[in-house]
């Protein structure tokens, strides 16, 4: 009798702890991972030209449960500036990394120490020596010859004829760089002639675009940024329509400002990088190696179109400018 309540003590016991244990997982199962931070640094981190990329990241950040950190910035003075705030998320913990840098002379040993303590991607934008880190960013010599190619289209042979201005922003910026130098092939082998090339901070562009066209104005400008192509449009728009006509303007942008002003017919045609891409794969990438560190950072490139006013309401082309996050 002793002997078969000793046994009917020890099946309860067994069938509270395994009721105890079946809802232990249950409620664990029912916890939900506690979320990696990655932080997002760009310069001038509130400018529209930025809103398809942040539209990308937040769309990862939410299918891969990740706390996206969007840092505020304004406009870098210089490469150090934007490495301060780097390494003022890195003491703040945070797990990821993802950077447009200023310039592609960073220190690699400060880039190196960033990289140990934090998942570090790219955007747009590479840094000397090329290679090194993973990099999300569009073919940006491919760029520059798109541009370049349109111009010609539009121009033919009476394009050696013409003045062609450059703005080209950040030439510190490795994309920049290769802008330039994939429209400079395009040009020189058709012949066309450079009027000016104007580079370094909005401010000092805008002064000099003024300056340099007072005697002699150029009959095509070319902007290689987002930044340059706004800045042109006013150029622009402060001469009116006689020097919309006189003045083609072709340019790189995904801001609605670029978008518009091509549409009202200011810019002939625009470049578009797939930015909303560039946010999503960027952070798609750092997340899948936060939960498998045995895992690398891939680089990733990312398409781009070339808009006018001819293909702007297309479908897919409305999509590029437009994501619209699900």
């Amino acid at each position: 009798m002793n002997r078969n309540k000793i046994y009917f003590g020890l099946l309860m016991l067994i069938l509270v702890m395994v009721i105890i244990g079946a809802v232990y997982e249950m409620l664990d199962a029912g916890k939900e991972e506690e979320p990696y931070t990655v932080s997002v640094v760009v310069e001038d981190s509130n400018n529209d030209r930025w809103i398809a990329m942040r539209q990308g990241l937040e769309q990862a950040a939410q299918d891969y449960n990740i706390h996206l950190n969007y840092v505020f910035s304004g406009e870098f003075r210089d490469g150090k500036e934007e490495m301060e705030l780097i390494h003022r998320e890195v003491r703040n913990g945070t797990d990821g990394l993802i950077v447009q840098m200023f310039s592609d002379e960073a220190r690699m040993e400060e880039i190196s120490e960033i990289s140990a303590q934090a998942v570090l991607m790219l955007v747009e934008t590479d840094i000397e020596p090329q290679g090194i880190y993973a990099v999300t960013a569009p073919d940006n010599v491919g760029i520059g010859a798109a541009l370049g190619k349109a111009v010609i289209q539009d121009m033919g042979i009476s394009a050696e004829q013409k003045r062609i201005g450059i703005l080209c922003g950040n030439q510190e910026q490795m994309s920049m760089k290769q802008r330039l130098t994939g429209l400079g092939q395009v040009l020189s082998e058709q012949g066309a002639e450079i009027f000016w090339v104007l580079q370094g901070s909005n401010e000092s562009m805008a002064k000099a675009l003024v300056a340099y066209n007072q005697d002699e104005s150029a009959d095509i400008i070319i902007a290689l940024g987002n930044d340059e192509t706004e800045l042109a449009v006013d150029y622009l728009l402060a001469g009116g329509e006689d020097r919309k006509d006189s003045c083609l303007l072709y340019g790189v942008g995904c801001s609605e400002k670029a978008v518009y002003y091509l549409d009202k017919g200011w810019i002939q045609s625009l470049v578009v990088p797939n930015e909303f891409n560039m946010g999503y794969l960027s952070m798609e990438q750092v997340a899948q190696q936060l939960r498998h560190r045995l895992s690398g950072v891939a680089s990733t490139e990312i398409d781009y179109l070339v808009i006018d006013r001819t293909n702007l309401y297309e479908d897919e082309n409305q999509k590029i400018l437009f994501p619209i996050v699900q």
